[in-house]
């Protein structure tokens, strides 16, 4: 027997979020666009859209409200920790491109910090492609004029990271919160990081086959039969993604609350 687990309603959630999350909607993106598990980041190019950044924000702030009346909600998508930094009033640092954009961390950020510069002919700005075009902005007045030295590459890499994963999308963010703060008081989430943000929108990403076990009931005739630890035996061979489908039919929810399946379990008994 399945646990229906918000029913029409978290079907409606799921609808809604697949498609303003679908970076083909053109709202959102991911840096490393052919791959499917990239973190999602607000479009630069979405600002003539803001009303969208709203209701999303709303749909998040809903989600939040129910997960904390006992009823979760999650988003069925995965943030660039910038962007949830910029929701709770943190500090982007260069850092996060380490986990929101690592090739371009790799390429360009790290290999800045830990490289001789001097002779790179960095200035401070940066190029931007836009519709078959090549633009460049200045991070700084006159930036263009101003070699990257040595000395000064750590703040251009901050000058970088602002103007990559902040400046470019502010209208986008400062929407969202907004839509977000019209039902969740913003300060009450100003006590999380980015980590623990995503944990309460997303609940867990991965499945624990023992977990999972530990905190099921059987009923009826089979709790003597060959046949339930034959399930558990097919189950331990699950990749994470069949996992996922295992949790969506039994509970109605492929995400995992905070504190782990056995939070879930006490959801479906009440």
């Amino acid at each position: 027997r399945g646990i229906d687990w918000g029913g029409l309603g978290r079907e409606l959630f799921v609808l809604l979020f697949d498609a303003l999350l679908d970076p083909s909607e053109g709202l959102f993106r991911r840096f490393k666009k052919d791959d499917p598990q990239a973190l999602l980041h607000p479009s630069s190019a979405a600002k003539d859209r803001l009303k969208w950044f709203d209701f999303a924000g709303r749909l998040v702030g809903k989600c939040l409200y129910e997960t904390c009346k006992g009823n979760p909600r999650y988003v069925k998508a995965r943030f660039t920790r910038s962007f949830l930094a910029q929701l709770v009033s943190l500090r982007v640092t260069c850092k996060h491109f380490e986990s929101d954009d690592p090739e371009f961390y790799v390429t360009k950020i790290k290999y800045v910090k830990e490289n001789d510069v001097d002779d790179l002919e960095l200035v401070f700005a940066e190029d931007v492609y836009a519709d078959g075009k090549l633009e460049t902005f200045p991070l700084k007045p006159n930036g263009e004029e101003i070699a990257v030295t040595n000395e000064n590459k750590l703040e251009y890499l901050d000058l970088v990271t602002q103007f990559r994963l902040v400046d470019q999308v502010r209208s986008q963010v400062e929407a969202f919160v907004r839509g977000l703060g019209e039902i969740v008081p913003i300060d009450l989430l100003s006590v999380f990081d980015e980590n623990e943000l995503e944990l309460l929108m997303c609940g867990a990403s991965e499945y624990n086959v023992k977990d999972l076990k530990s905190n099921s009931r059987v009923e009826g005739n089979w709790a003597s039969e060959n046949v339930v630890e034959w399930f558990w035996s097919a189950v331990g061979s699950f990749t994470q993604e069949e996992l996922a489908q295992l949790l969506q039919f039994t509970t109605g929810s492929s995400q995992i609350p905070p504190g782990g399946v056995a939070k879930l379990s006490q959801i479906g008994r009440a």
